[in-house]
């Protein structure tokens, strides 16, 4: 869980989330707490202790995939995007420097990539756009916050924000806006003064999978809104004592945050814990139930089309790993 203060909460901006009469509800099995018949096999590690400088990260903060299964990796601390192709072989070197200039950025938060091989990075108020080649396109200006984005399968851009009582908006890649949708969610009672605050609208995370599907947590209850072509699909419910709806402590709230990727049929949920020591974990749901829980060696990001989930992971020293999941 991540701590904000009150005078930060105007900087955070969050996903989406569209509870329709429509959607499907799946509501937790009895076997939630069971371990899932799932093992995960590794097939490729990216990184190394010593060595390479181009093989070593500081701190991975987002791993997104192209079409050709391209991998590509933000290195937070260093400020680089680092591409390899899909054995593992270095391709590119992109790096972002400090600043507030058209090529600059102040603040990491993310990056996404199209089927075609366009980068974008964001910047909360602004995206770095590079082409497939890794030069430098355009930087164009959004008049809101955004704290995550992603691309759902298709050559144009999700950020989520609110912004006009909507939290995802679609951009093409010279910065048009193209549509918004998901109406923000509704804090409980005692917290409805704060919510025209943007961390109680919608998680500070969301994650898009290359089927096109949009995975949004609610962070006021362990819900999770899956979205396709802009609609709500399904939600899915489930529960865990790792999930803390955003509570106010103090000075500071704690809002809970997670990664979401989908593998076949399986969806992983993973909670961040701010101790980098804590074992983690993640929840599986199949078919829209949750399944039960299971150990998992990092912080899953993306899947490939054959659903093997790629992990950043931190024991020893920082690192990607691709895990093939088989089910048992």
């Amino acid at each position: 869980m991540k701590k904000h203060s009150l005078g930060t909460l105007t900087a955070l901006s969050c996903l989406v989330a569209l509870l329709g009469s429509a959607a499907l509800t799946v509501r937790p099995s009895p076997s939630a707490a069971q371990v899932p018949a799932v093992t995960l096999k590794p097939d490729l590690t990216i990184g190394v202790e010593d060595g390479d400088e181009n093989l070593m990260f500081g701190s991975i903060s987002r791993i997104d995939l192209d079409g050709k299964r391209n991998i590509y990796i933000l290195d937070y601390k260093f400020r680089k995007v680092v591409v390899f192709d899909k054995d593992g072989k270095i391709l590119r070197t992109i790096a972002v420097p400090a600043g507030q200039g058209p090529r600059e950025a102040t603040n990491l938060s993310g990056i996404a990539v199209t089927p075609a091989g366009t980068l974008f990075v964001n910047d909360t108020r602004k995206v770095i756009v590079y082409g497939p080649d890794g030069q430098f396109l355009r930087s164009f200006l959004v008049d809101f916050m955004i704290s995550s984005i992603g691309c759902a399968g298709t050559e144009d851009l999700v950020a989520i924000g609110p912004n006009g009582g909507k939290i995802l908006h679609v951009f093409d890649q010279t910065g048009k806006f193209l549509a918004s949708f998901g109406d923000t969610f509704t804090p409980p009672a005692e917290l409805e003064q704060m919510k025209e605050m943007p961390m109680f609208g919608a998680p500070i995370l969301f994650n898009c999978s290359k089927d096109g599907r949009i995975f949004v947590l609610n962070p006021h209850k362990y819900e999770i809104s899956v979205f396709k072509d802009r609609k709500l699909e399904r939600v899915l419910e489930g529960r865990s004592e790792l999930f803390k709806p955003i509570q106010q402590r103090g000075r500071g709230f704690f809002s809970t945050a997670a990664h979401i990727v989908k593998s076949g049929d399986l969806v992983f949920v993973c909670f961040q814990n701010p101790d980098p020591r804590a074992k983690k974990t993640a929840d599986v749901f199949q078919s829209g139930k949750q399944i039960g829980s299971m150990d998992i060696p990092g912080r899953p990001h993306i899947t490939d089309p054959q659903g093997r989930i790629y992990f950043a992971e931190e024991e020893g020293f920082p690192k990607v790993v691709r895990y093939a999941v088989v089910k048992n």
